[in-house]
């Protein structure tokens, strides 16, 4: 099922990439708004891209009082890499399983991507009370960071 603005969010509790426990319902009772931006391969050019500007825009996330998480169904050694290897800022979680993609109607691509288990590329904001304030789906991995920002920061 897709989610849509508005409806209650998944507040799941799961490991990031280092082994750290991100409970969402934790996170949005303390008040933050959630970024989950799932992506489908790490260390790929667009995912590279994205990742990258979600870092260069971290401190102003934050500021805003938001945290930013990368989706993916890589390992926990592949995201690792990926956030060492480019910088990375915020957290990652490996979601093998496909549990959060399925709670948040992440799909995969059309054809091969979708084989593969490849997530589209998704996001999903969710706001302090627990719901999902917006999702934006098939995003430009050049402009996701800044779309959400900027949406942000006309609701804070």
């Amino acid at each position: 099922m897709r989610l849509k603005p508005g409806d209650p969010a998944p507040l799941l509790q799961l490991q990031d990439a280092r082994g750290q426990t991100v409970d969402l319902a934790e996170l949005v009772r303390q008040g933050y708004y959630v970024v989950l931006w799932f992506y489908p391969k790490a260390n790929s050019p667009g995912c590279s891209a994205q990742g990258k500007r979600y870092a260069e825009l971290y401190d102003e996330f934050t500021r805003l009082g938001a945290l930013v998480f990368g989706v993916s169904r890589d390992s926990e050694e592949a995201q690792c890499g990926f956030m060492e290897r480019l910088a990375l800022k915020g957290g990652m979680i490996p979601d093998r399983s496909g549990a959060l993609g399925r709670a948040f109607g992440v799909g995969g691509f059309l054809g091969l991507g979708g084989l593969l288990g490849l997530y589209s590329r998704d996001t999903v904001l969710i706001n302090p009370e627990g719901r999902v304030e917006q999702v934006w789906r098939n995003v430009n991995p050049f402009r996701d960071a800044q779309v959400v920002l900027e949406y942000l920061k006309r609701r804070t």
